[in-house]
């Protein structure tokens, strides 16, 4: 009795005890197991199928067409037959391009499309069930041998997928060559015959589909080696030389080229081009591109497309120092003038000194271009160093140091202060306008008792800056003040010159009694103004014929 207790027990806990991969279900697994909704290891199975569906997506730039897309043995498709879903399946076309459909029979599908593929497969539906309503859907393209032969780094046959392009089955055959032709890529059937061309820089310059076409099944893609060659030069966006297929003309080199610039001229395009009488010269003709002249090219043409004259050349001055807004500021050469870009720049703002206010010009004043003696000199200079005379590096050195640098003579504060026009010069480009601090301050140095700087002083003469300074010394030579204006390096002696005003900046020295200092410097300017009537004479000589 007590066995059959055990068995009973035993073939109880056979029936109860859960299944190994039931104790991990969810609790939405067992809900919809017992709902009856979804199996859980068949709902696992299509997640891996899903899962492995997902791997096989291939990348299209577009979809698919069914009215064009032609089928071919290896195609996989998809049955769905509405309200008879036992009839859904994954069908794939046969190497015979036959497509076989389980119980129902079989249809030629080979050559045709997509669509055209459906409408057979409800006819052969329809033998056996009224009205059947069924669609036919591709689910994965075909694989497709081609051969890749020439130009390439591996030549052969490779295996793509239906609706590849040339350019993506080079790619798979190692990409090409730096001797191969672009332009001239054939795409032959497996008999040999012409079925297209591809040109690839056309595709890869300005993204026309058209020079990189779709594969078919059995395509020959033939990559010669690149032979005919144009060059473009001038106000292009990509000038240089490009490969020539025939039928090209000017209009197509300049498309290939990107396109010409803003700043170019299309009435008078210069078109080189040699003859097969003269080879070893060009014959030159001009074309009017501007009114529709588009002759065709021939291989080892040139083209060059000249530019505008100063098209959108910026003309800019550079304002510095104490205005409002400092910074570039454009011009218009023969219109603008000094004033002009002060108020653009702000104004001058109360902290600016306009007696010490300079206007640089460096365009057109003491360039090389505009001193031939100078230009010569600098050839030889860089040919040696022991090329030039003492005379000839003298002048060569002085002149090297005015170069794109001259301070003009202007009048700020009576520009500003007095609407002087004479002082509103026309400005050029690069021309620099500074207006420094103004200092507030005249230094007194030398010959007194407390050297340093002392407040302007509103009509101040010199007498008032000496005093300020604590006098003079016992030792200065009162006979030898004189006062220095740093900006133009001047120095005057006031008491012959008494119209003369001390400005904020200038510098008052006052020497020592004993002192050969001034003499000193008059011997120095003295000899200085020799030297330099020396090297004039010696210009004017060398350059006499």
């Amino acid at each position: 009795m007590r066995k059959i207790h055990y068995i009973i027990l035993a073939i109880l806990s056979l029936v109860w005890m859960p299944h190994p991969a039931a104790a991990q279900l969810t609790s939405s697994e067992l809900f919809q197991n017992r709902i009856g909704v979804a199996d859980t290891l068949t709902e696992k199975l299509m997640q891996r199928r899903s899962v492995g569906a997902v791997n096989d997506v291939q990348a299209l730039e577009q979809p698919v067409d069914p009215n064009t897309y032609v089928l071919g043995p290896g195609d996989g498709l998809y049955l769905n037959v509405y309200a008879m879903h036992a009839l859904d399946q994954d069908l794939t076309v046969t190497p015979e391009g036959r497509l076989l459909i389980p119980k129902i029979g079989q249809v030629q599908v080979a050559g045709l499309t997509v669509s055209q593929a459906e409408l057979e497969a409800i006819k052969l539906l329809s033998k056996d069930y009224k009205s059947p309503d069924a669609s036919l859907v591709l689910r994965k393209l075909r694989p497709v041998k081609i051969n890749v032969i020439g130009e390439v780094l591996t030549p052969g046959v490779q295996t793509v997928t239906a609706m590849q392009r040339v350019s993506e089955v080079i790619d798979r055959a190692g990409g090409l060559t730096s001797t191969s032709s672009l332009r001239n890529i054939q795409v032959r059937t497996q008999s040999g015959g012409m079925r297209t061309k591809a040109d690839l820089f056309r595709y890869y310059s300005v993204g026309d589909l058209s020079g990189d076409p779709v594969i078919e099944s059995g395509d020959v893609i033939v990559v010669p080696t690149a032979e005919r060659f144009v060059t473009i030069r001038g106000s292009v966006v990509k000038q240089g030389k490009m490969e020539f297929v025939d039928g090209d003309s000017l209009s197509t080199i300049i498309h290939l080229a990107k396109g010409l610039l803003p700043s170019s001229l299309t009435d008078s395009i210069e078109l080189a081009r040699f003859s097969a009488a003269d080879p070893a010269h060009t014959q030159r003709t001009y074309v009017n591109f501007a009114r529709g002249d588009d002759p065709l090219l021939h291989d080892g043409d040139e083209i060059f497309i000249r530019s505008k004259t100063q098209y959108h050349l910026p003309r800019l001055v550079s304002v510095a120092g104490e205005v409002l807004f400092p910074g570039t500021y454009a011009i218009e050469p023969g219109t603008t003038r000094l004033k002009d870009i002060l108020m653009r720049a702000g104004g001058v703002l109360p902290t600016g000194s306009l007696e010490e206010a300079a206007l640089i010009r460096r365009y057109g004043v003491g360039s090389i271009e505009g001193d031939p003696e100078l230009q010569r000199l600098n050839t030889f200079a860089t040919m040696s160093k022991e090329g030039l005379s003492d005379q000839e590096l003298t002048y060569y050195s002085a002149r090297s140091r005015l170069l794109f640098r001259s301070v003009m003579v202007v009048d700020f504060q009576s520009l500003m202060t007095k609407n002087d026009e004479s002082q509103n010069i026309l400005l050029r480009e690069e021309d620099s306008i500074y207006i420094p601090r103004a200092l507030g301050y005249v230094t007194v140095s030398g010959s007194v008792n407390n050297q340093g700087n002392v407040a302007y002083i509103e009509g101040g003469s010199y007498r008032d800056y000496v005093e300020q300074a604590g006098g003079y010394s016992a030792t200065a030579d009162k006979s030898g003040l004189r006062v220095v204006n740093p900006k133009t390096g001047s120095y005057i002696d006031p008491r012959s010159d008494p119209g003369y005003k001390i400005s904020p900046g200038d510098m008052i020295i006052i020497p020592q009694e004993r002192s050969d200092f001034w003499k000193n410097l008059n011997t120095a300017t003295a000899i200085t103004a020799q030297v330099l009537t020396i090297i004039a004479g010696l210009y004017l000589l060398i350059k006499k014929p």
